[in-house]
């Protein structure tokens, strides 16, 4: 077993401690943009860049230098040509944000909200999660009973007969009466294809008797009154 005197133990201290406390850098980090013009994208890679500097703790100047690490295609192109401008690492979530991902005026927020309903197979989880993306955007949100109210007209009608507006006070709630009401109809449409296909192969079934369709050897009258001939004939 290896020993240490007290002054090797206290470099290997020191040596763990320098290691501990070098700058964090975006060099291990995976998230990527290439200048895709999309909120959605856009604020996904925020979100990414924001909590690995922080878990990292990696100081607003090397956030700065760093970002050709993660930056690709014209991310990396527009980049180029503004980084002189980044003093902090505000800076680079304001300007990502200006280039990739201007706001839109809140009528036009309006208009892709209610442009479509949600479809008969779409998940309602992921239909609300959709549409309060786009309302996170207006200048002024509107309350959350007001959202509810908004969204509640665009499900699917399947989902609106089976879940009380009046009793939903939350998108929690909204969401564990949706997916009730989605599991309802699930079961109750492979009830009735289970039906159809009893129904399709009992039509279908040929008589291995009188070879007729409809009907198995096992009821068909033909076969009984025969057998019931055979009986009477020996006795």
């Amino acid at each position: 077993m290896t020993t240490f005197n007290a002054e090797q133990f206290e470099r290997l201290l020191q040596a763990v401690s320098s290691y501990n406390s070098r700058p964090g850098s975006f060099s291990n980090c995976t998230a990527r943009f290439s200048g895709e013009r999309s909120s959605t994208k856009v604020e996904e890679f925020i979100a990414a860049i924001s909590t690995f500097k922080a878990v990292e703790k990696i100081s607003d100047v090397d956030a700065i230098s760093g970002m050709p690490m993660i930056l690709e295609g014209d991310a990396a192109e527009w980049w180029r040509g503004v980084k002189s401008k980044a003093e902090a690492f505000d800076d680079i979530i304001r300007m990502l944000r200006e280039a990739f991902s201007p706001p839109k005026p809140s009528w036009r927020i309006y208009v892709e909200v209610f442009e479509t309903k949600q479809q008969k197979n779409e998940a309602t989880d992921i239909f609300i999660r959709k549409k309060r993306a786009l309302l996170s955007q207006l200048h002024n949100v509107p309350a959350e009973a007001d959202q509810i109210d908004i969204l509640f007209g665009l499900l699917h009608v399947q989902i609106r007969d089976r879940v009380n507006r009046h009793k939903i006070s939350n998108f929690d709630e909204l969401l564990r009466e949706a997916r009730e009401a989605e599991f309802f109809w699930q079961e109750r449409k492979q009830h009735v294809t289970h039906n159809d296909d009893h129904a399709s192969t009992s039509s279908s079934a040929r008589c291995g008797f009188c070879r007729k369709k409809g009907h198995s050897m096992e009821v068909c009258f033909k076969r009984k009154n025969e057998e019931a001939k055979e009986d009477t004939l020996q006795t």
